[in-house]
């Protein structure tokens, strides 16, 4: 591996690893919400209905809940 190349694999997962940090921060924000609120902050007019994105968020919840149980 040349140094050039080795220099673009490390800013690459320093690229990776700040977008995972910004996601986590997003998802821990949309979680401290009720399903409804961040349902109405996640609606976009001609998107998915109030209720369907309701729907969503909860399941996502549940399967990130029980996905979490699993791995413990």
């Amino acid at each position: 591996m040349t140094a050039s190349s080795l220099d673009a694999a490390r800013a690459r997962a320093a690229a990776v690893m700040s977008a995972a940090r910004v996601w986590r921060h997003g998802l821990d924000a949309m979680d401290r919400m009720s399903p409804a609120a961040a349902a109405r902050a996640c609606y976009q007019p001609g998107g998915p209905s109030l209720a369907e994105l309701e729907r969503r968020i909860c399941a996502d919840r549940a399967a990130r809940t029980r996905s979490h149980r699993a791995a413990a």
